[in-house]
């Protein structure tokens, strides 16, 4: 899997700390949404031109970020 833009040292790591006690901890919440990156290809059903459903393997995504350099989400 390639990932083009990945930040190996995100903004949040230097001043968002782990609160071991909060249940809502913001530094628990970034490391799960970092865990959630899929790292090997994997296999989606998509509509060709004549709206039939093809099997495609899905080799490279591209993360979207939020304001702290938090991963958001991903597309391809």
């Amino acid at each position: 899997m390639k990932i083009s833009n990945e930040i190996l040292n995100p903004k949040w790591k230097e001043f968002i700390k782990h609160e071991p006690n909060n249940i809502d901890c913001t530094h628990c919440k970034y490391t799960s949404q970092e865990g959630s990156i899929p790292r090997t290809d994997f296999k989606v059903n998509i509509p060709d031109e004549n709206g039939d459903m093809k099997e495609t393997t899905i080799t490279q995504i591209i993360l979207v970020y939020g304001k702290h350099e938090d991963v958001m989400g991903w597309k391809y």
